[in-house]
């Protein structure tokens, strides 16, 4: 194939990772709603790989979407539980965080080894877990569940306080759904809050990188330069 024939700006490799994130979003949208590991989760794996091999745009509005649109749904099913509602301060660092995860994903968008991807998922989940507590640490006696909290998770306004909410966050977890007995309640009995948030990051990303590494054809202007000749980019 003649390279003078590629249109500037465009890439075989698009399409194919277009129709790799739909398919992925919708995947992300149907985990959070019903019965799943605790915070086992593909959205974030999805910012990634969008970051990565969608344009700018798409990558930060698919995640968003489909995080609006679900969060929609269990508001509804669980009864327009505030928690899930719009209006929730929490959903304002949550959905930023996601964010962030499209960000990692565009810093190894020229990279394409389980290493890289991998490493690209546990910055993330990490990212979220400290952005999302230390909000939640913020913004606490701003919530409107405040006055019902326990003693012991209000947390003070300093340094060790801040501390015991990472630390009381290290084993928590949630689940996403309104049933309460589900095929991974075995799972939800270990309480791995941050490990299942990576584990899922971590296993969804390679996923999706890997189906897309199969599928894509491959860039006709890298196939047919001679070896050692860089191809500008």
């Amino acid at each position: 194939m003649n390279a003078d024939k590629v249109p500037e700006g465009q890439s075989p490799y698009r399409p194919v990772a277009f129709a790799i994130a739909m398919v992925a979003g919708l995947l992300a949208a149907m985990l959070r709603v019903v019965p799943h590991p605790p915070n086992f989760s593909s959205v974030g794996a999805l910012g990634i790989f969008g970051g990565a091999r969608l344009r700018t745009w798409q990558a930060y509005l698919l995640p968003l979407g489909i995080m609006l649109l679900s969060d929609l749904a269990l508001w509804t099913i669980t009864g327009f539980n505030d928690k899930y509602s719009l209006t929730h301060i929490s959903r304002v660092y949550v959905y930023a965080s996601f964010m962030i995860y499209v960000f990692i994903g565009r810093c190894i968008s020229k990279q394409n080894s389980i290493m890289s991807v991998a490493l690209a998922a546990v910055l993330g989940g990490l990212q979220f877990f400290v952005v999302t507590n230390f909000c939640e640490w913020l913004f606490q006696p701003w919530q409107p569940y405040y006055e019902q909290l326990p003693e012991a998770f209000r947390y003070s306004r300093d340094v060790s306080g801040l501390a015991q909410c990472f630390l009381m966050a290290l084993p928590f977890y949630q689940t996403e759904t309104p049933v309460a007995a589900h095929p991974f309640m075995l799972f939800s009995d270990l309480s791995l809050g941050l490990p299942w948030t990576i584990i899922g990051d971590v296993f969804f990303s390679i996923a999706f990188f890997a189906i897309h590494e199969r599928l894509a054809p491959k860039d006709p202007v890298l196939a047919e330069a001679p070896a050692g000749v860089e191809v500008p980019s």
